[in-house]
C-alpha cells in the first residue's frame, strides 16, 4: 500500500464505497499525456472526461502536487493522471489524500465492443495495467468504475487485434475515421453516467446501464 495512502485508507475507508452519504465524486480519467496518445483507444478515460468538460464549460488546470490534471464541477472533481497508465495509481493516492469523495475510474475496455459502456464495482483489472496500478496503490478493488468499450466491430480491424501485434499496440493506436460515430456513442454513454453519479447508488447506476 503507498505511504502518501495508507492512513487516508484507514481513516475514510468508507468513502470508497459508493453511498448518499457523501457528496462529492472524484472521477478520474485514464490515458498517457502527450500529443503522441491523443485519440487513441488507451485513452478513452480522456477523451470522455474532456467531452464532459466542454459540454459544462469546465477547465482543466495542472495540480503539480496530485501530478494530474483537474477540473471542478457540481459535486464533482475531475482529473486526467499525468503519470502515464501504467503509474496511475500514483496520482489517484495523492487526489483521494487531498481530497473527499468517491473514487470513479473511466477507462477503456477492449473486451467490450466499441460504442457499448459497462459499469462495474468491486471487479479486478481485467489485465488493465492503469487500473491494476490504482488497486496495487490504493490496496482495493472496492471502487466504481465505468468501462468504455474499444473492440473493433468493423471486420477489417479484427485483425489488428490478433497476435503478433496483440492488444497492446492496438490500444496506441487512434480510432479511424470510419469508428468516430461508435466513438461519440460510447463517450454519450458515459456522459449520461457522470452527470448522474451524485444523485445514484452503485446498484441504481449498475442495473440502469448494464
Amino acid at each position: 500500500m503507498s505511504a502518501v495512502y495508507d492512513t487516508f485508507l484507514r481513516d475514510n475507508k468508507e468513502i470508497l464505497l459508493f453511498n448518499r452519504e457523501v457528496n462529492s465524486v472524484i472521477v478520474i480519467g485514464l490515458g498517457n499525456p502527450g500529443e503522441k496518445y491523443a485519440h487513441t483507444r488507451h485513452n478513452a478515460g480522456f477523451l470522455v472526461l474532456d467531452a464532459y468538460a466542454a459540454a459544462h464549460e469546465l477547465v482543466f488546470n495542472e495540480r503539480k502536487i496530485e501530478q494530474s490534471l483537474v477540473a471542478y464541477g457540481e459535486g464533482l472533481l475531475l482529473a486526467k493522471p499525468q503519470t502515464f497508465m501504467n503509474e496511475s495509481g500514483i496520482a489517484v493516492c495523492r487526489i483521494m489524500h487531498n481530497n473527499k469523495g468517491v473514487l470513479v475510474v473511466v477507462h477503456d475496455d477492449i473486451d467490450i465492443a466499441l460504442g457499448e459502456v459497462k459499469c462495474s464495482f468491486g471487479r479486478g483489472s481485467g489485465d488493465h495495467n492503469g487500473v491494476q496500478s490504482i488497486i496495487d496503490q490504493l490496496g482495493t478493488k472496492d471502487f466504481f468504475r465505468i468501462r468504455i468499450g474499444v473492440r473493433p466491430v468493423h471486420q477489417e480491424l479484427l485483425s489488428r487485434i490478433a497476435p503478433p501485434d496483440g492488444f497492446e499496440k492496438f490500444l496506441l493506436s487512434r480510432f479511424t475515421p470510419m469508428e468516430e460515430d461508435l466513438l461519440q456513442q460510447g463517450v454519450v454513454k458515459a456522459i449520461q453516467i457522470i452527470t448522474t453519479l451524485p444523485s445514484n447508488t452503485v446498484e441504481e447506476l449498475m442495473n440502469t446501464y448494464n
